[in-house]
C-alpha cells in the first residue's frame, strides 16, 4: 500500500510540474488551467508527505 501510495504521488508531482512548465513557456491557456495543475501538485505532495511520515513502521526498541 505504502509503494502504491508513493508511486502516486510522483506520477501527480511530475504531471503538476510538467503541467505547470508547459503552461507557462508552450501552451499559454487561461488561470484555470494553472490552477489545475497546480492543485495536482500540491495532492502529490500531501500524498507524499502522507507515505511518508503516516505509514511509518510503529516498531519500538
Amino acid at each position: 500500500m505504502r509503494n502504491i501510495l508513493k508511486i502516486t504521488a510522483f506520477i501527480l508531482i511530475f504531471v503538476g510540474t510538467a503541467g505547470l512548465l508547459l503552461n507557462e513557456f508552450a501552451w499559454e491557456h487561461s488561470s484555470t488551467c494553472t490552477i489545475i495543475f497546480a492543485v495536482v501538485n500540491f495532492v502529490g505532495l500531501v500524498d507524499l508527505a502522507f507515505a511518508h511520515f503516516a505509514m511509518r513502521d510503529k516498531t519500538s526498541a
